[in-house]
Formats: C-alpha cells, sequence, structure tokens
C-alpha cells in the first residue's frame, strides 16, 4: 500500500470496518470524523489496523496532538508514515 491513492482507500474501507453498520454508505476525504462517528477511541483502532497493514508504527502522542479533524487529515498521517518507511 504504497501509493496515495491505495492509502486514502484503505483508510476509507478501515473506517467503515471499525463502524460497521453504522458506517456511512460512502465515506469521503471531506467528512469529519467526528460526523460519521468517529471518537478517539475508534481513531486508536483505525490505527492500529493501518499500521499492521503498512508494517508501521505512529506514535499515540502524534495522534493526539495532530488535528484530526476530517477523514483526509488521517490519510495524510497515515501517507506520511508509509512514505518514511
Amino acid at each position: 500500500m504504497t501509493s496515495p491513492a491505495k492509502v486514502d482507500t484503505r483508510v476509507c474501507e478501515i473506517i467503515a470496518a471499525v463502524l460497521g453498520s453504522s458506517a456511512p454508505a460512502e465515506i469521503k476525504n471531506d467528512d469529519e470524523l467526528r460526523g460519521i462517528g468517529i471518537d478517539s477511541l475508534s481513531i486508536l483502532e483505525i490505527v492500529v489496523r493501518v499500521e499492521k497493514e503498512c508494517d508501521i508504527t505512529i506514535g499515540d502522542s502524534e495522534i493526539f496532538e495532530a488535528a484530526l479533524c476530517r477523514v483526509d487529515d488521517l490519510v495524510k498521517l497515515v501517507q506520511s508514515h508509509v512514505e518514511n518507511s
């Protein structure tokens, strides 16, 4: 999962999996995380899944210090680690 498009798609798929039946029909990059039902525990679960799939590590402090408001913010965080791995 090295291309930005693949990271984008996979993060959205993982968000949908974490949300389960409460996930919106389509998750877009400009969706607000809280607006689609993501809370801080859900973000941690999403990050853990992404870390395993991408073989990367994102520090907890980095997650909470980042301004993760939209899906795109999370995608960019993951992408920066994928690019540097």
